[in-house]
């Protein structure tokens, strides 16, 4: 994924919270995000358009009340539309928030990682900031 250094280079020290597990989030992890919500945050998940990354969404759903964060079969088709050509996606499973997705990503038959779409997640960061007052530097 792009990296929580790549968010902290744009907001700095405003940056809003944001938790990067770098894969199949551990058992630390999954209680760190229990604790948030439990408190109060909003939780969104994003992760790449891969097999695995399908199966790690659907856990973190499953295990927090997550939503996903742009991770719909409309993003896949505008995130793939921005590269000439990428990996297979690898084994695919459903994607139980959009049915569609896996659809989707069967008949382009390429995967997108996340920091390909670093971008827009940092445009939608930046809209979050200013939402809550808080400054960015770009």
């Amino acid at each position: 994924m792009a990296t929580s250094k790549d968010f902290r280079g744009c907001f700095g020290a405003y940056c809003p919270p944001l938790v990067c597990t770098s894969g199949w989030p551990n058992s630390a992890a999954i209680h760190l995000l229990r604790l948030l919500a439990d408190h109060g945050a909003a939780l969104r998940y994003h992760g790449d358009f891969d097999g695995e990354g399908i199966r790690i969404a659907a856990y973190v759903f499953d295990k927090t009340p997550a939503h996903p964060w742009r991770m719909t079969a409309v993003d896949y088709h505008a995130a793939v539309a921005r590269i000439s050509h990428g990996l297979r996606p690898g084994r695919l499973t459903e994607a139980p928030w959009d049915p569609e997705l896996t659809t989707a990503m069967t008949g382009h038959g390429t995967a997108v990682v996340e920091e390909l779409v670093a971008d827009v997640l940092l445009e939608d960061l930046a809209a979050a900031a200013q939402l809550y007052g808080m400054a960015c530097g770009r």
